[in-house]
């Protein structure tokens, strides 16, 4: 986003909630009546602030806005990339969209998007030690990146299994069978390093409501 539109969704933000203190659901709530009433620039606003946050349906529905232009600039880039996210969120829809929207852009540009998805997951597995984020990085190295990465795929199961997501120890293991012996090890020795160092050197909190 130009600065110019961050100092808008800022004045905009503190319109929308002045004198209210809104649970995430009545936010997203006015947000959809803010859009059935038209008002698309303020849901817009509504649904970013959620989505930066990794509510779900607002991620969904912000890929939506921008890609049909609705509240905000048409911009392919930003519906792929918030598509990408949904996917990870497990929301077959967007599944379906992404290539329509990859249909629209050139492959340098699919790829700069795409060299985004990890890097906004790892940060968010620092920031709040959040092991859906780890997951979701394992299965994006495993499915979606531009050149299938299984050893990062496998490092980063291995890291949210340790954190607690216990599904991702199928995925583990499958994608070790691609991997040869002494990479496994050196690939579950720096698991550990990133998971140990994360968890209690960092003053991160685990939380659910981040991408």
């Amino acid at each position: 986003m130009t600065l110019f539109r961050i100092i808008i969704c800022f004045l905009l933000f503190n319109k929308i909630n002045a004198g209210e203190i809104l649970s995430d659901e009545e936010y997203y709530n006015k947000g959809v009546s803010l859009y059935d009433e038209g008002a698309f620039d303020e849901s817009f606003i509504v649904f970013f602030n959620l989505a930066e946050k990794g509510h779900k349906d607002s991620i969904f529905n912000l890929s939506n806005m921008y890609y049909e232009g609705v509240g905000t600039i048409q911009n392919f880039k930003q519906s792929l990339k918030y598509c990408w996210l949904c996917v990870l969120n497990g929301n077959k829809k967007c599944l379906k969209k992404v290539d329509i929207i990859k249909s629209k852009l050139s492959e340098n540009v699919i790829e700069e998007i795409a060299n985004q998805i990890p890097t906004i997951l790892e940060k968010n597995f620092i920031e709040f030690n959040n092991s859906k984020s780890a997951f979701k990085l394992g299965f994006w190295f495993e499915n979606f990146s531009p050149e299938i990465d299984y050893e990062q795929s496998y490092l980063w199961y291995s890291v949210s299994v340790s954190g607690g997501i216990y599904k991702a120890m199928k995925l583990r293991d499958r994608v070790g069978e691609e991997i040869e012996t002494d990479k496994i090890v050196e690939l579950q020795t720096k698991a550990e390093e990133i998971f140990t160092k994360n968890k209690y050197f960092n003053e991160g909190k685990q939380t659910e409501g981040n991408i």
